[in-house]
């Protein structure tokens, strides 16, 4: 006997309600509302010699993003404040020390959708902000800051891709679990 939720598609579809940030030791980040990172590979346009065509070829990465916060205090703020306002000389000195104004941070964003097929979760490393964002609007109910930042490196932690097949016992589209969170990386 299929399952009734086989009929609707749409439940499996992750809902961003579910989505949540953390700091690297599991603190969840309660004023984060939104999180957009992407990688894009640069296209290297390559002339194609005795023909009319254009091709490609990759390029250069970057990662860069965003998140957006409910501000309850001043935490991402003083990350850039501090660095802009470090004179040059205590910047040279601090360099490659604890001490480092320039402080990157690890982000693990993901969603647990209690409908979705299973969870999904990704570790963004070194984290850099590059955004002072200062001000008010009396017509704001909430102060929402919007945050660009980059990061050097990501890494699945949970992640799943769907299999085609039907699973026996549930009537639910089979999923085969790509990353997991207790797995170690070689």
């Amino acid at each position: 006997m299929s399952s009734p939720l086989i009929n609707n598609e749409g439940l499996f579809r992750f809902g961003g309600m579910w989505g949540e940030a953390r700091t690297e030791d599991g603190l969840l980040l309660a004023e984060v509302t939104e999180v957009t990172a992407t990688i894009e590979v640069n296209r290297i346009e390559v002339p194609l010699v005795g023909t009319t065509k254009q091709g490609y070829k990759p390029g250069r990465e970057s990662r860069e993003g965003t998140f957006r916060v409910q501000k309850i205090d001043a935490k991402w703020e003083l990350q850039v404040y501090e660095y802009i306002n470090t004179t040059l000389a205590d910047r040279r000195r601090y360099r490659g020390t604890e001490q480092s104004v320039l402080s990157p941070f690890t982000l693990l964003i993901g969603y647990d959708d209690p409908e979705a097929l299973g969870k999904e979760s990704w570790q963004l490393n070194g984290c850099l902000l590059w955004r002072l964002p200062l001000g008010f609007n009396i017509g704001d109910d909430i102060r929402d800051l919007e945050f660009p930042f980059t990061f050097e490196s990501e890494a699945p932690i949970e992640a799943f891709v769907r299999t085609g097949q039907t699973n026996p016992a549930t009537g639910l589209p089979g999923i085969e679990q790509v990353y997991a969170a207790n797995q170690q990386s070689g």
